[in-house]
């Protein structure tokens, strides 16, 4: 049986203004999303928690919109890291600053005008089943995966990429918030304490 390339879409963030790194999950366990057919039609796909146990991440490039023409923009074991985690896969990439196609890109991504990400993968033989009654194909085993894209239009809706300032900025003020709570919860014992002893 021949392995097939496929690709499927996610969401992406970018980070800090000198080190450009960008952040993203393109794949998310156990979420349904619809695929469509080339020619028409669509079917349900889920990749399950376990799909990336035995699967191959040494040699995944980043590029745009799966453009094969272009020079990556980043790449395992150089300047991308690809990480298995209980969700699904997480990426982080830092961008080189004197390329013009990733200044762009990693601009279009802070702005929110490019939020998606797409993977593009080989599944294990064997790895997936079809259920004809629910239009459904589960993936239970990739092979390989081939890229990480950043595009326009994720078909998995959960998955992202994003610019670190931002998710920063978001852990900074939830640690603000419960040292906040920290500090609200020590005063009133203080105060139970000091009213206990009169």
């Amino acid at each position: 049986m021949r392995k097939t390339k496929e690709t499927r879409y996610a969401e992406v963030e970018a980070s800090g203004v000198h080190d450009m790194t960008i952040v993203g999950n393109p794949i998310v366990f156990e979420t349904p999303t619809t695929i469509s057919l080339e020619g028409g039609g669509t079917y349900t796909e889920i990749i399950h928690a376990g799909a990336l146990d035995a699967c191959d991440l040494h040699d995944s490039t980043l590029k745009v919109n799966h453009n094969d023409t272009m020079i990556p923009l980043a790449r395992t074991g150089r300047t991308m890291q690809l990480t298995v985690t209980d969700e699904g896969l997480h990426m982080v990439a830092s961008l080189a600053g004197d390329n013009a196609t990733a200044r762009e890109v990693y601009s279009a991504i802070r702005r929110g005008d490019l939020s998606g990400m797409s993977f593009a993968f080989v599944c294990a033989e064997g790895g997936s089943s079809y259920d004809a009654a629910t239009n459904t194909r589960h993936i239970y085993a990739i092979d390989r995966v081939l890229e990480v894209s950043i595009v326009e239009r994720p078909a998995y809706p959960t998955a992202s990429v994003e610019a670190r300032d931002a998710i920063a900025a978001a852990r900074d003020a939830r640690r603000e918030q419960a040292r906040e709570r920290a500090m609200r919860i020590a005063a009133r014992i203080r105060a139970k304490r000091i009213t206990d002893h009169e």
